[in-house]
């Protein structure tokens, strides 16, 4: 006998989140910049890589390793905070702010010093898209440290404590989902210009 959904709509629809849409249609945004950036080196392959070198790998590998950090801190605050230990997972996305932070203190140092050595985003091509896709992902970037920010401050003191307590681990994992996300472009973005031609 064939199984029945009595689900009323609206829960029915809440198993696809809008957080889901967003974050498929930005990695695909994303995608298609990639997909330009490979073009556009595969027409001009010398002068991306010449100046792939002229920046700090080292410096791109450590901000991938404090994001991939932060980014299993908030994993744990989710699942920590599945189980309703809700204290422990604000004490945990504080953690993953503070380590988070030093990307942000790195990304500037790596700016500022490209501009002191003259490169701008008119440069050439190359660092055109360099500045384009790395100030994108910053946005992103200063998005989720303030969605982590009122994330760490618990749920809303508004409400049934048992309603509050829902929404705020709903909240929970969308901002988990998204700050997996920043995390995984830059993984793409520090591969891409980073690595590919660099010596």
């Amino acid at each position: 006998m064939e199984a029945v959904d009595n689900a009323p709509a609206g829960a029915r629809r809440e198993r696809a989140p809008a957080i889901w849409i967003f974050i498929t249609l930005d990695i695909s945004s994303f995608g298609l910049f990639f997909i330009v950036f490979m073009a556009e080196r595969l027409g001009n392959a010398v002068l991306f890589d010449q100046s792939a070198q002229r920046l700090n790998a080292e410096l791109g590998f450590l901000n991938a390793c404090i994001l991939i950090t932060s980014s299993w801190l908030v994993a744990w605050a989710n699942v920590v905070g599945r189980k309703g230990d809700l204290a422990q997972a604000r004490r945990l996305l504080l953690w993953a702010m503070a380590i988070a932070a030093c990307f942000g203190a790195v990304k500037t140092y790596e700016y500022v010093e490209k501009f002191s050595a003259g490169i701008s985003v008119a440069t050439n091509e190359f660092f055109t898209f360099y500045f384009a896709l790395t100030g994108i992902h910053f946005v992103h970037y200063v998005v989720g440290m303030i969605l982590l920010g009122v994330l760490a401050k618990g749920p809303s003191p508004y409400g049934p404590a048992a309603q509050m307590e829902a929404n705020y681990r709903k909240w929970l994992e969308g901002g988990s989902l998204y700050w997996h996300m920043v995390d995984l472009l830059w993984i793409f973005i520090f591969s891409l210009l980073y690595l590919i031609g660099a010596r």
